[in-house]
C-alpha cells in the first residue's frame, strides 16, 4: 500500500500546487480541494500528518540492491534534502499557514497574516501566492515599499503568476508612481489580456499620468 499511497501524496502535492499556482481557475479551486481531501481519505494520506510524509517521501528500499552499498559520502547526499526544494510535510503546512492567512485578512488582522505568509515563505519560498498574498497585507496597512517588493519576489518566483502583477501594479498605483502601476499593469494584460482588474488598473493609471503630465 506504500508505494500507492506515495503516489497519492505525489498526486496531492501536485495538485495542492496547481491550486496555488493560479494554474486551477478560482471557479474550480472548491471542487479540486474536495477532490483532494477524497483522495486523501480513500488511500489514508493526510498531507498534514508529517510523520507519514516523511515516511512516504523515503526512498524505496527496493531502489538500491545490496551488492551496491553507497559511499559515506554519496549516502550522506542522497539523504540531505535540497534546501530550495521543500517536502510534501512543509508545503502542506505552509498551506495551512496561507489558509491562515486569509483568513486573518478577511478578519482585517493584517500584521497577523504577515506573520502567517511570512512563516509559509519559510516552509516553502517556491510559492509566488505566499508573497502575492503577503504583498496584499502589506498594502492593505499601508506598507506599500513592502508591498512592491513582495510582489516583485512573487513575479520572480513565477512570471506566470498573473495576480502579482496587479498587487505590483496597485501598490506603484498606492505610492503615486503611476508610469511604474501602468507599466506593471500592462506585464500582467499581456499574459492575461481579458483581465479586467488589470484593464481598470491601467485605465487609472494612464489617466492619472496624463492629468500629471497638464
Amino acid at each position: 500500500m506504500s508505494n500507492k499511497q506515495r503516489l497519492v501524496l505525489s498526486i496531492i502535492d501536485f495538485l495542492n500546487q496547481s491550486i496555488g499556482d493560479g494554474t486551477v481557475k478560482q471557479d474550480d479551486k472548491e471542487s479540486l480541494e474536495v477532490a483532494i481531501q477524497c483522495i486523501g481519505e480513500a488511500f489514508g494520506v493526510d498531507p498534514s500528518d508529517q510523520v507519514q510524509c516523511e515516511r512516504l517521501t523515503l526512498a524505496s528500499p527496493t531502489a538500491t540492491t545490496a551488492s551496491a552499498a553507497p559511499s559515506a559520502s554519496a549516502s550522506k547526499s542522497a539523504n540531505s534534502p535540497s534546501p530550495d526544494v521543500p517536502s510534501a510535510a512543509d508545503k502542506a503546512a505552509a498551506e495551512k499557514l496561507k489558509s491562515d492567512g486569509n483568513a486573518q485578512m478577511s478578519g482585517k488582522k493584517y500584521d497577523e497574516a504577515i506573520s502567517s505568509y511570512t512563516r509559509a515563505i519559510a516552509l516553502d519560498s517556491t510559492n509566488a501566492v505566499y508573497y502575492s498574498n503577503r504583498a496584499a497585507a502589506y498594502s492593505s496597512k499601508g506598507d506599500h515599499p513592502s508591498a512592491v517588493l513582495d510582489a516583485e519576489k512573487a513575479i520572480e518566483v513565477d512570471p506566470s503568476f498573473v495576480k502579482a502583477y496587479h498587487r505590483l501594479g496597485h501598490a506603484h498605483y498606492s505610492l503615486a508612481d503611476f508610469k511604474a502601476a501602468a507599466a506593471a499593469f500592462r506585464r500582467g494584460l499581456e499574459l492575461d489580456p481579458s483581465n479586467a482588474s488589470l484593464k481598470s488598473g491601467l485605465q487609472n493609471a494612464e489617466t492619472r499620468i496624463v492629468t500629471d503630465d497638464e
